[in-house]
C-alpha cells in the first residue's frame, strides 16, 4: 500500500550512485556459474546483480569475491547458488546492500550473517531456508555489538532450526537492531512478541510493515512506554492480533502516546466495527495519511464526545478506504472535519446513508484526487463537483444508479484524469469538454451517450481515451490523431462511428492499444509504410471493412493482439504473415470472406510465434488444419469452426496446449480418436460434423463438451459418464445414441447445461438431475424414449429451461416444480402424462413458454392461473421488443454464436422453429391435444405478450372470448377442433400481427369480420363451422354488411399505446429483415446487437418511468 515499502530496484541504485568505474547486471540471463568467473577480474565493481539465473545449486567459489574490495551492492536473489556464502569468511565485508531472497541458506545462521557484515545497511531475505537457532550464537564474535542495519526486509522463511520470535526477542533485548529505521516482516508467527515491545525496543524505527503476521497487541504492557516512539509509518496487512481487541487498543491513551509521531497508518482486513472513524482520526494528531483496506468501521459521530482532542478539524491529507464496510453513520459527517484532504479514495466502499454524491465534497478546497468507484452512489450527477479548482483526478465509475448529464466545463480547470464509466449518465458530450486542456486520461465508457464523437485535438497531453459502449456517431479525422504525441490508448468500440479508418492511425508513434470494434467502419483496411513500432493491440472486428489484407500487415513486429474478425475482408491470406509477431498472444481472422492458406515452402514453423492465448480461424475456407499449430505448445484456445476440413481430426492437435479449448465444429470431419482421456483439453466442441461410431472418451477434467449434430451411435460406455464429472456444459444432441443414461451423471454436480435431445436414449430420467442438482439451469431431453414418472424437484432448483417433449413420460406433474422459481421454459408436450390442469404453475414468475400439448391433461382453465402468469403480461403503456426467429432448416449465420441458454425449439406456425433470445422476449402457450373442457376465460386476453396460442383439439365450449383481441402481439392462434360457438369477435381485426389463424371444426356462426387481415387467411382456417359465412368462404351471408374495424365497440380516437407498439414492432421487424438481407452474410450478429441497443437506449428511460 505504501510506496516506501520495498527498497528501490537495482536499476534505481545504479542510476542513483552513477558508478563511474564499472557495473555488471546479468539478471534473467540464465548463465552458468563458470561463465561468471570473469566478474572477479572487474575489481572496481560497486554494483553486482546475479539474480534470476540458473546456477543449479552451484557452490560458492572459495576465492574471488575478496578481489571485489569496492563492492557495495550485491543481489544474488533467486540465482540458485548454495553452500557456504562468502559473507562468512569476510570476502564481502564492505557490502552496504545484500539481497539473498529465494536461496537455500540452511547452513547459515541469521545472526551470524548480520554480525559478519559490519557495514551492511540494507538486507533482504524472502523465501529463504535459514537457521535462527540460538545455539549457534556462541560462534558469533560480536554477539552484543549493535548492527549498523537500517533496513531489514524478511518474509516467508523456512526456518531450519530455532524460532523466529525467540531470535527477534533476543535481538531486541541486546539492542542488536537498535539502528533499524525500516523493518518489514511477512508471514511470521510472533504471538510471543508484543507490538508495543517491538516498537519500544527499536528506538530509531520510523517505518514498520507487518504482513500476515501473528502478533500480540495486549494493552497491559503499554505502561512501559516511557516516551513517544519515532515511528512515522505503520502498516498492518492481513495480520492476526492476539491479547486484545485491536479496535480498543487503537484508541487506548497509552497506545496513542506511543504513536504520537505517526504520519501514515495502513490497516487491512480488520473488524473495527466498535471503532468510529472519527475517533481513529482524532487519536493520532499528526496523522496525514490513513489507508484502510477491507476494514469494517463505523462513521458515526456519536463517539466524538469521548475524544480527547478539541480540534474541530484534522490535518489528514489522504484518506483511502478500499472495499471497506461502513457499519453505521453517515459519511458526510466525516468530511466536515477533513478540510485539508488532498486525496480521498473510497473505491468499493458503500457509503451508508448517502443517496446522491454528498455536498461537503465541495468544501474540500485542497482536494486533488477524488475516487468514488463503485460506492453505491445514486441520484443525479452533481455538476458542482467540477468547480473544485484543485481537482486533478476524478473517478466515479461503476455507480450504475447515478444518472444525469455532463455539465458545461469551465476554462482553466486543473483536471487531468476523468473516469465516469459504468453509470447511467446520458446525453451528448458538450463541446466545452475541450476546455479541459490538461487532460491525460478520459474514460466515459459504457454510458448512454449519443451525438458526434468529440474532437480530441484540444487535449495536447492526452494519453488514454475510452469512449466505448455508447452510441456515438461521426468519423475519425484523416490525420489519425498524429498531433496527440502522448496518446497511447484509444478505445472507441461498441459505438456507431462510420467512415474509413485512417491509415495514419496505424502509424501513430506512441499508440499502443487501439480498439475500434463493433462500429460501422467501411472501406479498405489500409496501411502506410511508416508503421508504428509501439502498437501492441489492434481490434477492428465487427465492422464492414472490405478488400484484401494489406501486405504491410506483417511489418508490425511488436504486435501482441490482432482481431480482424467479422468484417467483409476478402482474398487469400498466407498465415505466414505472423512470423514477425514474436510476442503474439491473440489472433483472429474469423468470419470474413478470407481464404487462409499455409504455404510456407520452407516449413520454418519454428520461427512462428508461440501463441499463448487465442487463435481464431473460423469461417476462413480452410481445407485442412494449419500445420503451424503442430509447433504450438502452450496455446489456450483454437477456433477452427465453419470451415471445410474433412477426414480425421489429427492426433497431434490434442497436445498443442495445456488446458486447451478446441472448437473444430461445423466442418466435415468424419472420425476422431476414440480415447482422448490422456489429454488436458478443458473445452471440446465437435458439433455439426460427420463423425460416426462410438463417442470418444473425453479427458476427466473436461469443462465443456459438445458432440452434437454428428452421426454418433451405439450406447455410451459407463466410463464416459464418470469422465464428465467436472463438466459445466454437456451436449450430445442430434445423434443416434442408444441405451440408458447412467447414474454416474450424478457426479457432475456442477453441470449447468445438459442437452441429450434428438437421440434414442431410453429408461428412466436419473432422479438426481432434478432431486439433487443445485446448479442445473438447462435440461433438454427432447425426442428420446425416456419413460416413467418425473421425480420430485430440489428445493434449490436453478432450472431455467426444461424440455422433455417427445418422450414416453407418465403420471402426474410433480407439484415440487414450483421450487423452480427461475423457470422460463417448460415443455412437456407429446408424452403420456395424465393430470388435472396444473394451475399452480401460475406462481412461477418468469414462465414464458408452456407446452403441455399431446398429453392427457383434463379439467378447465382456472382464471386464477391466467392472472398469475406475470411474465406473459405487458407492462401498461410500454412497447415490447421483438425477437429474431431462425427456422431450424437454415444454418446459423457465421459469427452468430448465441449462448446456449437462449435457444429453444417449438412448433410455431406449423413448423419446428429455433427461437433465439427466448429468455428475453418470446412467449408461447400450447395446450393442444388434451382433454381440457369448459369455457376459455376472458382473462386469456391479458396475456398480451404471447406470440403463439394453441388450444386446439380439446373440448372447450362457449364463445371465443372478446378480450382475445387485446393480444396484439399474437402471431399464431389455433382454436380448431373444439366445441366453440357464437360469432368471431369483430374486434379481432385489430390483431395486425396475426399471420396464422385456425378456427376450423367448431360451431361458430355469423359473418367472418371484414378486414384485409382476415381476407389473407385461407378458407381452411374456417372450415367445419356450418354457421360461418363471408370471405374467404364461398358461402355468402344474407346481409351485405358485416362487422368491420370501424364497427368495433372499442374504436376510439384516443391514442392506444399498445396498438402503437404493434406498429412499431411491424416497422422495426421490417427494417431488421431488409437490413439483414442487404448486409454481409457474417454480420447478422452486429445488426441484432445494434437493434437491441436502439431499443434499450431509446425506450428504457420511458419504461423505467412507467414502472415508477
Amino acid at each position: 500500500m505504501s510506496g516506501t515499502r520495498r527498497p528501490p530496484p537495482p536499476e534505481t541504485w545504479l542510476d542513483e550512485w552513477r558508478i563511474p568505474r564499472g557495473a555488471a547486471d546479468t539478471r534473467s540471463s540464465k548463465l552458468t556459474w563458470g561463465a561468471c568467473l570473469v566478474i572477479f577480474k572487474l575489481t572496481s565493481l560497486r554494483f553486482l546483480s546475479l539474480s534470476d539465473n540458473n546456477f543449479d545449486a552451484s557452490p560458492w567459489p572459495s576465492h574471488g569475491f575478496e578481489q571485489l574490495t569496492d563492492l557495495e551492492y550485491l543481489d544474488l536473489s533467486y540465482s540458485g547458488l548454495s553452500g557456504a556464502l562468502p559473507v562468512e569468511n569476510g570476502q564481502v565485508s564492505n557490502l552496504v546492500s545484500l539481497n539473498l531472497s529465494g536461496l537455500d541458506l540452511k547452513d547459515l545462521n541469521l545472526e551470524t550473517l548480520i554480525d559478519s557484515l559490519g557495514s551492511l545497511q540494507h538486507l533482504q531475505l524472502y523465501f529463504v531456508n535459514i537457521s535462527v537457532s540460538p545455539t549457534d550464537l556462541s560462534h558469533a564474535s560480536s554477539r552484543n555489538i549493535t548492527s549498523g542495519l537500517k533496513e531489514l526486509s524478511m518474509g516467508w522463511f523456512t526456518i531450519t532450526s530455532g524460532r523466529f520470535d525467540t531470535f527477534l526477542t533476543n535481538a531486541l533485548f541486546r539492542s542488536k537492531l537498535a539502528n533499524l529505521v525500516t523493518l518489514d516482516l511477512s508471514g511470521f508467527d510472533l504471538k510471543n512478541v508484543s507490538l508495543h515491545a517491538l516498537i519500544d525496543s527499536l528506538g530509531s524505527l520510523q517505518q514498520l510493515y507487518l504482513e500476515n503476521v501473528n502478533i500480540s497487541v495486549s494493552p497491559t504492557n503499554l505502561v512501559h512506554a516511557s516516551s513517544p516512539s519515532r515511528l512515522k509509518e505503520l502498516s498492518m496487512f492481513q495480520c492476526m492480533t492476539t491479547g486484545g481487541h485491536f479496535d480498543t487498543v487503537l484508541t487506548d491513551l497509552r497506545f496513542r502516546y506511543m504513536f504520537a509521531n505517526l504520519v501514515t497508518l495502513e490497516l487491512s482486513g480488520y473488524d473495527l466495527k466498535n471503532l468510529s472513524l472519527h475517533a481513529l482520526i482524532d487519536s493520532f494528531g499528526n496523522l496525514q495519511k490513513l489507508h484502510l483496506l477491507s476494514v469494517s468501521i463505523s462513521v458515526s459521530s456519536t463517539d466524538l464526545a469521548h475524544a480527547t482532542s478539541t480540534n474541530t478539524t484534522s490535518g489528514l491529507k489522504e484518506l483511502t478506504m478500499l472495499w471497506c464496510t461502513v457499519t453505521s453513520g453517515r459519511f458526510d459527517t466525516v468530511l466536515t472535519k477533513l478540510l485539508f484532504l488532498s486525496k480521498l479514495s473510497l473505491d468499493g466502499t458503500n457509503i451508508r446513508g448517502l443517496a446522491p454524491v454528498p455536498g461537503p465534497f465541495a468544501e474540500l478546497s485542497s482536494l486533488a484526487v477524488l475516487s468514488l468507484y463503485s460506492c453505491g452512489l445514486t441520484g443525479t450527477f452533481p455538476s458542482w463537483i467540477f468547480r473544485i479548482k484543485s481537482l486533478v483526478s476524478l473517478d466515479i465509475s461503476g455507480n450504475e444508479n447515478l444518472h444525469g448529464q455532463l455539465p458545461e466545463f469551465i476554462q482553466g480547470s486543473a483536471l487531468q484524469e476523468l473516469m465516469l464509466s459504468g453509470t447511467k449518465i446520458s446525453g451528448r458530450i458538450p463541446e466545452s469538454i475541450g476546455k479541459l486542456q490538461n487532460l491525460t486520461l478520459l474514460d466515459l465508457s459504457y454510458w448512454q451517450l449519443h451525438g458526434l464523437i468529440p474532437s480530441f485535438t484540444p487535449w495536447p497531453l492526452i494519453q488514454r481515451i475510452d469512449l466505448s459502449g455508447n452510441n456515438l456517431t461521426g468519423s475519425l479525422p484523416s490525420d489519425g490523431y498524429l498531433s496527440l504525441h502522448n496518446l497511447s490508448y484509444l478505445s472507441l468500440n461498441n459505438n456507431s462511428i462510420s467512415g474509413v479508418i485512417p491509415a495514419s492511425l496505424f502509424s501513430h508513434p506512441s499508440l499502443k492499444f487501439l480498439d475500434l470494434s463493433q462500429n460501422n467502419f467501411t472501406g479498405d483496411f489500409l496501411l502506410y509504410p511508416n508503421l508504428s513500432s509501439s502498437l501492441q493491440e489492434i481490434d477492428i472486428s465487427f465492422n464492414r471493412l472490405q478488400g484484401p489484407l494489406p501486405k504491410l500487415l506483417s511489418e508490425f513486429e511488436g504486435l501482441e493482439c490482432l482481431d480482424l474478425s467479422s468484417n467483409n475482408l476478402t482474398g487469400t491470406v498466407d498465415i505466414s504473415f505472423i512470423k514477425n509477431y514474436k510476442e503474439l498472444y491473440y489472433l483472429s481472422l474469423s468470419y470474413n470472406k478470407l481464404s487462409v492458406v499455409d504455404e510456407d515452402v520452407n516449413h520454418s514453423y519454428l520461427e512462428y510465434p508461440v501463441v499463448l492465448d487465442y487463435l481464431g480461424l473460423a469461417s476462413c475456407n480452410l481445407p485442412f488444419v494449419p500445420k503451424l499449430l503442430m509447433h504450438q505448445t502452450s496455446i489456450s484456445t483454437v477456433d477452427l469452426s465453419n470451415n471445410n476440413i474433412g477426414g480425421q481430426v489429427p492426433d497431434w492437435i490434442w497436445g498443442i496446449g495445456e488446458g486447451l479449448s478446441l472448437k473444430p465444429s461445423h466442418n466435415l470431419f468424419t472420425s476422431v480418436n476414440t480415447n482422448l482421456s490422456n489429454n488436458s483439453i478443458v473445452v471440446l466442441d465437435l458439433n455439426s460434423n460427420k463423425i460416426e461410431g462410438a463417442l470418444p472418451l473425453p479427458p476427466s477434467g473436461i469443462f465443456r463438451l459438445d458432440y452434437s449434430n454428428n452421426h454418433f451411435n451405439y450406447s455410451i460406455k459407463p466410463e464416459f459418464w464418470s469422465r464428465v464429472s467436472f463438466a459445466n456444459i454437456l451436449s450430445l444432441a442430434n445423434n443416434s445414441i442408444t441405451g440408458e443414461v447412467s447414474h454416474l451423471i450424478c457426479k457432475a454436480s456442477d453441470i449447468r447445461v445438459l442437452d441429450l435431445s434428438f437421440n434414442s436414449f431410453s429408461g428412466l430420467i436419473p432422479p438426481c438431475l432434478l432431486e439433487d442438482n443445485k446448479h442445473l439451469e438447462i435440461l433438454n431431453l427432447r425426442e428420446n424414449n425416456f419413460h416413467g414418472s418425473l421425480p420430485d424437484i430440489s428445493e434449490d432448483c436453478a432450472l431455467q429451461i426444461i424440455d422433455l417433449n417427445g418422450n414416453k413420460l407418465e403420471g402426474k406433474l410433480p407439484v415440487s416444480m414450483i421450487n423452480c422459481q427461475m423457470l422460463h421454459v417448460l415443455d412437456l408436450g407429446n408424452n403420456l402424462m395424465v393430470d388435472n390442469y396444473p394451475e399452480w404453475l401460475g406462481v412461477l414468475p418468469l414462465l414464458k413458454v408452456l407446452d403441455l400439448s399431446s398429453n392427457s391433461f383434463n379439467g378447465s382453465i382456472p382464471i386464477r392461473f391466467l392472472k398469475q402468469l406475470k411474465a406473459m403480461k405487458a407492462v401498461s403503456g410500454a412497447p415490447s421488443m421483438y425477437v429474431e426467429i431462425m427456422p431450424i432448416s437454415s444454418a446459423p449465420s457465421p459469427g452468430y454464436d448465441p449462448y446456449y441458454r437462449d435457444l429453444i425449439t417449438v412448433t410455431l406456425k406449423g413448423q419446428e422453429t429455433t427461437l433465439v433470445q427466448i429468455l428475453s422476449v418470446f412467449m408461447y402457450l400450447d395446450l393442444s391435444n388434451n382433454n381440457f373442457e369448459g369455457i376459455i376465460p376472458n382473462e386469456i386476453g391479458d396475456l398480451k405478450l404471447l406470440k403463439q396460442l394453441n388450444m386446439s383439439r380439446n373440448s372447450f365450449t362457449g364463445g371465443i372470448p372478446p378480450h382475445i383481441s387485446n393480444m396484439l402481439q399474437l402471431e399464431s392462434l389455433d382454436l380448431s377442433f373444439n366445441q366453440l360457438s357464437g360469432e368471431i369477435p369483430p374486434a379481432m381485426v385489430v390483431m395486425s400481427f396475426l399471420e396464422v389463424l385456425n378456427l376450423s371444426y367448431n360451431h361458430l356462426s355469423g359473418m367472418i369480420p371484414h378486414s384485409n387481415q382476415f381476407w389473407t387467411f385461407p378458407n381452411t382456417s374456417f372450415l367445419g363451422n356450418d354457421g360461418l359465412c363471408g370471405k374467404p368462404l364461398a358461402r355468402l351471408c344474407k346481409s351485405d354488411h358485416g362487422p368491420s374495424a370501424a364497427a368495433t365497440p372499442d374504436s376510439s380516437k384516443e391514442l392506444n399505446w399498445e396498438f402503437l407498439s404493434v406498429e412499431i414492432g411491424v416497422v422495426s421487424g421490417l427494417v431488421i429483415t431488409v437490413v439483414t438481407t442487404l448486409l454481409w452474410g457474417n454480420g447478422r450478429r452486429w445488426v441484432y446487437w445494434h437493434v437491441d441497443k436502439f431499443w434499450l437506449q431509446v425506450l428504457q428511460p420511458w419504461i423505467c418511468h412507467c414502472l415508477r
